[in-house]
């Protein structure tokens, strides 16, 4: 079996590959689905927790949805979800023990994500609009890489504003600034 660098694949969106990566990709897509299932069930057990993994499989990866009694889901998804973005983390350090390469991951409890997001969207849309009304920063708490990339795509939207990642681990977070090359009408 040919190797890939899955690392490689990850630094590329899938409409860039080649043809001959493709099929790579969604051979080890395949192959994690029950891999993820079987992990995320045993773990779950441990914790006493039942649930039901429902897996869609896409073009980068996999989207899982856990569902739960409602009792359940705060523990599955933790404060502002760490504990399932841990579980996330783990998901993906055994699909890489597996050696099944880097591929996107995602879990969801009760649709938290979808509903973070929102969140972060209306919180990204008003510190921006406070940065351009006062013209000083505004730092947002810390939050993971992906939490990052939601406000740092919705800050983009509004124009006349930049954005920046400061901090290292857990404490990284984003910076919205004045773009102070957009003009100083303001």
């Amino acid at each position: 079996m040919p190797r890939t660098n899955g690392d490689e694949l990850m630094t590329e969106s899938t409409t860039q590959l080649g043809a001959s990566e493709r099929p790579e990709l969604a051979e080890r897509i395949d192959q994690a689905v029950p891999v993820v299932r079987t992990f995320l069930e045993a773990v779950l057990g441990l914790l006493g927790v039942e649930v039901e993994v429902d897996i869609d499989v896409e073009q980068d990866g996999l989207h899982c949805d856990l569902n739960t009694s409602e009792a359940d889901e705060g523990l599955l998804i933790g404060r502002r979800g760490v504990t399932l973005d841990a579980l996330q983390y783990l998901a993906l350090r055994v699909l890489q023990a597996e050696n099944l390469g880097r591929m996107r991951l995602t879990l969801d409890v009760g649709g938290y994500r979808s509903r973070r997001e929102k969140s972060l969207r209306e919180l990204a849309k008003t510190a921006g609009e406070r940065v351009l009304d006062t013209g000083r920063p505004h730092h947002f708490e810390p939050m993971s890489a992906m939490e990052r990339r939601v406000v740092h795509m919705c800050v983009l939207e509004i124009g006349g504003l930049r954005t920046e990642s400061e901090g290292e681990g857990a404490r990284r977070h984003v910076v919205v600034f004045p773009d102070e090359g957009a003009g100083e009408d303001a």
